[in-house]
This record gives C-alpha cells, structure tokens and sequence, in this order.
C-alpha cells in the first residue's frame, strides 16, 4: 500500500546546453505566495504575478474559501518568446505540441519527483492573450489543488472560464466572454455531447487533432452554462462526475441520471444559451488593496540558472536524463550544492542504493537545513530501507522526526503528511493520529489518489472494512490506472476475506449444533473442568478463518532493465529485471490482464534490455508479484 504522488500531467519543462536561455539576462521575482523565473524583465514579471495574486483571491471568493488550498509550491517560469517555449513545450508523439502556456503537476513513475514540493507553469509572454493564458494555467492548478478529479471537459472548460478574468479596483468580474471562444463555435461543427464528455487526457482531439480549439470552445461554453444556472445545476455536474469516475457509467447514462434529461436535450440546452447571446458572468467585489502586492527581484546568475533549469529537467519524464547530467557537471565543480545532492540522491533511492542516497542528503541537509524537501527525503530513505527489508521499522522516531520538521517548514507539505501518516500505522497507539495525518493529506491534495488508497490500507490493518471498502469503491475507477488497479485488487481481498469468513463461521455453528450435548450443565462442567478458552477454541477452526488480522502486503516500487520475459507457463510470465545490481523474478498471473503503460498491445514475451518501473508486492528473496508495469 505505500505508494506516493503519481504525476498528473506528462508535460515537460525541457533545458539543455544546446539552448540558448543562458545568453538572457534572467530574474527572479517574488510575491508572497508566488516565484517567478522569466527572462522578460522585472516589470514583466511582477505584472505577472499581480495577475496570479488576484486571480488567487478571485477564486477565494468565487467558492468562498478563506483559504485557497496550494500543498505543493508553483514555481512559474515566463518566457518572452513563443520560440523559447515551443523548445521547452510538451511532447506528443514526439513532437513538441504548438501552445502559449501549460500546466505541468511534478512526478516521476509513481514516485514524488524531490519529494514533489513544486508545481510548474510555463507561460509564452508574447502571445496575444498573455493573461488569458496566466490564468487559465492557474486554474487548473487551483483546480488540482481543491477538487477531487473532473472529467477533462469540466477542468479545460473552466480554466477556461477563469482565462477572461478582469480586476479592478472595484470589482472582479468572472466568466466574462473572450471573442475568440464564440467565434470559434460559430465557424465550426461542434462535437456530439457525448464525444466531447468522452475526452481523455491521452485523446488525439486533446494533443494534436485540428478539432482541438472545438474542443476547448466547447468546453468553456458547457461549463459556461452550467455556472449560469447556479447551485442548482452545479450539483447535477457533481454527480455526473462521481457517476462516470466512481461508478464508470457510460457517459449518455450517466446524463440521463445526472441531469434528467437525454443527451441531446442537454446538448440543446447549451447551444441554444450561446446561441442568446445572454452570457452570465459573476461580477465580486474586490478587496481593499486588490492592486497592493508587494513584490522582491533579484538577478540570477548563470550557475544559479543552471541549477534551476537542471532542477526542472529532473522533475520531468522525457528529459529526465538531460536533467541529472547537468547536476552530475554541477556537482563537480561544486560538491556541496544542495539541489544537485538532493536529486542524485533521490537517483540512488530509487536504485535501493540506500548508503549512497544517504550520502547525498547529508551533504544537502548540511547546506540547506531550512529545505523541508530534504528533511522529508531523509524520512523517505528510512521508509524505502525498511519497505525493501522486510522488516517492521525500527526507527520510526527519527522518521517522525524528520516528517514532522519538514511539516513546521512547510504545514501545506501534502506528502510529509502522507508518509508520516504510514510511518505512524504501525504503532497501534498511535493509529489514530495515522488516520488524521493521512486525511490532512488528502485534504491539502484531494486529487491524489494514493493517499486515499494509503488510508484504505491503514484502515484495513485496524481491522475497519467498512471504511476501507467505502474509499476503496470510490478509487476503483480513478482516472490514474494504477490507483484503479490497486483499488479493485484490495476490494477483491476483502471480498474473498469477509466469504472466509463467513463460511467458516458456518462451518464452525454445523459442527457445534452437530456435536451440541443433550445435558448443556454436563456440557459447562466438562468446559470448566478442561478451562478452555475461547481463543484455544478458535485456533481449532478451518484454515479459511484467519489467524490473525488481514495485512494486505505492501507495494512496493522499483526501476531497473527488463532482461527477459519467459512466457513457457502462460497464461503466467516471469520477467527478470536487473536493478541495483541484483535479479529479480517478477511473476504475473496472466500476462494477458498485466497493467502496461507505455506500451500499446501489453506485455511481449520478445521484449529484452528495456528500461521498466515496476510496482510489485515482495514474494521473497529477490522475487515479487508484479502488479503493473511502465516502459521508460
């Protein structure tokens, strides 16, 4: 069950010595909940971040929150250029993807990337539509950060919704109509209701079909509507989320469920609300002071630009690599530097090379004792040590210690509470605060699935079924397919538990009724005078009735080189990976029904010398029970 943030986007933030961004005078600016990197200028920058100060306060008002929740810190990095951006932009199919700006959530193969302490937005300050793009960008990590998974429409259709912000000194107006957006729906065909519900983050219409500004315009204009008809429609889309995400209901039937209606009505419904040209927006008034954000800037030098931009290769998947290079030239020049021994750290955590890992964070922590990513990640070296030995922890203290100092540097430090919450589960006095700590988690970072499957866990181990069953039905289909598959697998142990069960309790009440003496007195004497006890009792009954209380086995996580797959005992496989120096054997059941991301057709039997990152449950020495795997 341990499992961390898995990453929400597959967008990348690409540097390389190739580019030309060292030869820019770069600046850092920074206002009191943001950073900003930018090589546009120090009054560009600053107006920037005025505009994501208020479109923070903005939404505050609009949910009527007193505190917009932001667990994980935005660092926003501003290029003056649309061709700076487009040799940083994301990938799809290998090619960058043409955009002004993009959203990128931190996190490498299922493991927080540094202790998953930022999140990214990349902006072009030269597109026509700057802060439009500001902030439809922050929204959606506004979004990320507050509201448990939307469909792709509702997160696109609302970000851009937020995109036409305008703020004053008097008002702040939300949902205002960009000319663009009509325009773009008057010129073309719009997509059926249900194609446009039906959207995916990996959809071609999402990265590169020429449909996509259909999809975009549509979007905002459905969300468009449903926020103009107010609470009372809001709570239909509600549960046409939860129908499609927890229940995967088909999308008709769920509108039909939702709303009450066909689809085609509804559809109708939102085309004829453009087609008015009666658009609704939500005028708030603006705070005193809404223009009053104070702001600080400094230079940056070029080895200082050079460890940021390794930091952001390092966070992403396709350049990855590109990323550590640069920390491994930078670290030789300057041993000590503390981001530098902080990823190469996190390099040899992830190969199980514990003593080099430790190694690494020393000599960070020594430099940048005030960093609560380190301090989680030195707790994060003890929890990966103990998980691989297998064996119950026997430094939880300084594991709580390090946790509970990254949580006073940063108290929105979503993971720390995450994993402090795990490392507290295996005391049972201490269960309850196991419990609260995994909520606060969940609540400071509502999105991320594993925490939710961790508490699922830790409720399994405190023998409450009921509680976990109820998280675990509501991740069973979660948009991120190892949460799903993980979900599914442990509601199968409980199923198969709670029929164990049962059906030794039926065997035991058959036997008991068969051998119920006539004379019940003679029975209790006889039971007095051989002082049984009713756990000896039970320690006679069937082999279906556990012994002990349900402790699922964990998961654990591990990246290395697949060698070979052996496919002679199908539908079973066994593939041998080599990582940190030793063989695994990883088994599958069923090769057919194995979870592979990153390949189309699932596993091949051909398959030799790929790079792979495994989640598995330990079956012995050097052996394991893979449960999904992911290509490099």
């Amino acid at each position: 069950m341990y499992r961390f943030r898995f990453l929400l986007f597959t967008c990348v933030l690409l540097f390389g010595a190739s580019l030309s961004f060292a030869d820019q005078q770069w600046v850092e600016v920074t206002s009191p909940h943001f950073s900003l990197l930018t090589d546009a200028g120090e009054k560009r920058g600053r107006e920037v971040l005025v505009r994501f100060e208020q479109m923070r306060t903005a939404f505050g008002l609009l949910f009527q929150k007193v505190n917009v929740n932001t667990p994980v810190k935005l660092q926003i990095v501003a290029y003056r250029n649309s061709k700076e951006l487009r040799q940083v932009a994301p990938l799809f199919e290998g090619k960058p993807i043409t955009l002004a700006g993009y959203f990128l959530g931190g996190g490498i193969h299922g493991m927080p990337a540094n202790g998953e302490d930022r999140q990214y937005i990349a902006l072009d300050l030269s597109a026509e539509d700057s802060w439009g793009v500001v902030f439809h960008e922050y929204a959606h990590l506004l979004l990320n950060s507050n509201f448990p998974p939307s469909p792709v429409w509702f997160d696109e259709g609302f970000a851009e919704y937020c995109s036409s912000l305008k703020v004053t000194k008097k008002e702040i107006d939300i949902g205002l109509v960009r000319p663009d957006l009509p325009q773009t729906l008057l010129e073309n065909r719009w997509l059926k209701l249900e194609d446009l519900f039906s959207v995916k983050h990996n959809s071609k219409i999402y990265n590169r079909d020429d449909r996509r500004s259909v999809f975009y315009a549509q979007s905002w204009i459905t969300v468009h509507y449903f926020m103009s008809r107010g609470v009372a429609m809001m709570k239909p889309v509600g549960m046409y989320n939860n129908l499609v995400r927890d229940g995967r209901m088909p999308v008709d039937e769920a509108i039909r469920k939702a709303f009450g209606m066909e689809p085609q009505q509804l559809e109708k419904l939102i085309s004829d609300y453009f087609r008015s040209g009666k658009s609704i927006y939500y005028p708030v008034p603006a705070p005193a002071n809404i223009d009053d954000i104070k702001t600080t800037s400094r230079q940056v030098s070029d080895d200082e630009l050079k460890v940021m931009f390794a930091d952001l290769d390092f966070q992403t998947r396709d350049y990855r690599e590109r990323g550590l290079t640069a920390f491994q030239e930078i670290l030789s020049r300057q041993p000590d530097n503390p981001v530098a021994n902080r990823a190469l750290g996190y390099v040899a955590l992830q190969k199980n090379d514990f003593e080099k890992a430790r190694e690494y964070f020393t000599r960070a922590a020594a430099q940048s004792s005030k960093d609560p990513q380190v301090h989680y990640l030195l707790a994060l070296l003890m929890s990966r040590k103990n998980l691989t030995s297998g064996k119950a922890p026997d430094d939880v203290e300084a594991m709580k210690k390090e946790l509970n100092t990254a949580i006073s540097l940063n108290p929105e430090y979503a993971e720390a509470y995450n994993l402090l919450g795990l490392t507290l589960s295996y005391d049972p006095k201490q269960k309850d605060e196991a419990v609260n700590d995994l909520k606060k988690a969940i609540a400071l970072n509502p999105r991320a699935g594993w925490y939710s499957l961790n508490l699922a866990g830790v409720y399994m181990r405190n023998q409450e079924p009921d509680q976990a069953k109820a998280l675990l039905s509501g991740l069973k289909n979660n948009s991120d397919p190892q949460v799903s598959l993980m979900a599914q697998q442990q509601l199968q142990f409980l199923e198969d538990y709670s029929h164990n069960v049962t059906v030794a309790a039926g065997a035991q009440g058959d036997e008991e009724k068969d051998s119920e003496p006539a004379d019940k007195d003679e029975a209790a004497k006889d039971t007095e005078k051989n002082d049984f006890k009713p756990e000896e009792v039970n320690r006679t009954q069937p082999s279906t009735t556990p012994a002990t209380p349900y402790k699922p086995e964990p998961i654990l996580f591990l990246k290395g080189v697949l060698l070979s797959v052996d496919c002679s005992q199908s539908p079973a496989a066994t593939l041998t990976i080599s990582s940190g120096g030793k063989k695994w054997k990883m088994t599958t059941p069923d090769a057919k029904k194995l979870l592979v991301m990153g390949a189309d057709g699932g596993l091949s039997c051909s398959w030799t010398n790929k790079k792979v990152a495994v989640n598995y449950r330990k079956a012995g020495e050097n052996e394991g029970k893979i449960a999904t795997l992911e290509l490099e």
